[in-house]
C-alpha cells in the first residue's frame, strides 16, 4: 500500500514538474543593451531605435552565429499599432531593418528567424525598453 501511494506521488511531481524542466531561459539583458532570448536551440537579442531593428545571433553557448545567408521578419507592437519589418543580414552576426514603427518603452516583438539550412523558429520580445 506504502509503496503504492509513494510511486503514484513520484508520478504525479514528476508529471507536474515536466513542464517547468523543459522551460526556456527568461529573457536577459545581452551584451549589446537589449532583450535577449531563447530562439530555437539558439539566442537572439533584439534592440530597437527609432524605426530600426537589429538583432544579435548567438548560439546555445553565446557565441556570435554568422548573419550571412540568415533572414528574419518581425511583428512589432509599438504605440498601439502593428508593423512589419524585414530583417536582412548587416554585419557578422546581426540583421537589420527598418519600418513604420517608434521605439518607445513596451513595445512587444515577435521575431521569426531562418538560418541556412534551417526551419524558422519564433521569439517573443515583450515588453522591450527602446535603446
Amino acid at each position: 500500500m506504502i509503496t503504492r501511494r509513494l510511486l503514484l506521488a513520484s508520478l504525479t511531481l514528476a508529471l507536474l514538474g515536466a513542464p517547468f524542466a523543459a522551460r526556456a531561459h527568461e529573457p536577459r539583458r545581452g551584451p549589446n543593451g537589449g532583450q535577449k532570448v531563447d530562439i530555437g536551440t539558439n539566442h537572439a537579442e533584439l534592440l530597437a531605435a527609432g524605426n530600426m531593428l537589429r538583432l544579435f545571433l548567438f548560439d546555445g553557448a553565446d557565441r556570435p552565429i554568422p548573419a550571412t545567408g540568415a533572414t528574419a521578419q518581425v511583428v512589432i507592437l509599438a504605440g498601439g499599432r502593428q508593423a512589419t519589418v524585414a530583417l536582412a543580414p548587416s554585419g557578422d552576426n546581426v540583421l537589420a531593418g527598418t519600418g513604420d514603427f517608434l521605439a518607445a518603452r513596451g513595445i512587444r516583438a515577435v521575431v521569426t528567424l531562418t538560418l541556412p539550412g534551417q526551419r524558422p523558429v519564433q521569439a517573443r520580445f515583450t515588453p522591450m525598453d527602446q535603446n
